[in-house]
């Protein structure tokens, strides 16, 4: 019988706006301009002046 921790999925990858802009190959600039214009994820805040991105939705935003 297998317990709910197997049946746990990996934890995550964050990622901060240098990753992110390794992988994107944008600007810091660019990359809040395309969320203010809806076209690029939103990253997720992690405290008070920090904030991530979610590999699967940089991932996901360069496969579309």
């Amino acid at each position: 019988m297998e317990t709910n921790q197997n049946l746990q999925q990996p934890p995550k990858k964050l990622l901060n706006i240098d990753e992110v802009k390794a992988i994107t190959g944008f600007s810091t600039t660019t990359i809040y301009k395309h969320i203010k214009l809806g076209i690029f994820p939103k990253p997720k805040n992690c405290g008070s002046r920090a904030v991530r991105w979610r590999l699967t939705d940089i991932e996901n935003y360069i496969n579309e």
